[in-house]
């Protein structure tokens, strides 16, 4: 998922590598359902405003579970090809897997509110940015439609997010810090999302 996308030109993309990408976003946002969804019920959850930070995790929990359903509607149906094997961790940047699973089990809210507002929503905007920068209206307008839905809908839960810690106690200020396999994934690192696999 790092191949830059280039001066903003339209690259034609073949079914499959269209394929790669919707189920890459299909994978992306799925996990993102589930880290937060975790984080709405986990029981003992610390730190401070730990309501109103589930709440938060709630609706984007839902937000990013729809968003999955739409990229999973858009998978091709192909003779000989199973829809949900498409739906696979991106290669880059490397150990998101492993990432997201560290962020799902931070006991701490604000921290992983903060990791997901500061790190993980603006990685994945930048991502669809840059596939809708060159994206072909003819061949990928059901696509484009959902990046720029989603694009819109991730700033709003970004500035939500960021709103929320803000008025928390330590001014978002989350105590602890995300472990060595969120820093191998995300930081500090400049991202240069995917718009073709590599």
């Amino acid at each position: 998922m790092a191949e830059p996308g280039g001066g903003g030109e339209a690259a034609w993309r073949t079914i499959d590598e269209l394929a790669g990408l919707v189920g890459v976003y299909c994978w992306v946002e799925q996990r993102i359902f589930e880290v937060t969804g975790v984080w709405a019920t986990r029981a003992e959850a610390m730190g401070e405003g730990v309501a109103e930070l589930r709440v938060w995790s709630a609706a984007t929990s839902r937000r990013h579970g729809a968003l999955a359903g739409r990229w999973a509607e858009r998978l091709p149906v192909r003779a000989g090809v199973e829809p949900s094997e498409l739906v696979t961790a991106p290669k880059e940047p490397e150990g998101l897997a492993e990432a997201l699973e560290e962020l799902a089990a931070t006991k701490e809210l604000a921290l992983g509110v903060c990791a997901l507002t500061e790190t993980v929503l603006p990685w994945v905007g930048g991502v669809y940015g840059s596939h809708l920068a060159i994206a072909t209206p003819v061949s990928e307008a059901s696509v484009i439609e959902v990046l720029v839905e989603a694009r819109r809908d991730g700033l709003a839960e970004m500035e939500g997010g960021r709103a929320l810690l803000g008025r928390l106690a330590e001014g978002g200020q989350p105590s602890g810090h995300m472990g060595e396999a969120f820093k191998r994934a995300f930081v500090p690192k400049t991202v240069s999302p995917a718009v073709r696999p590599g």
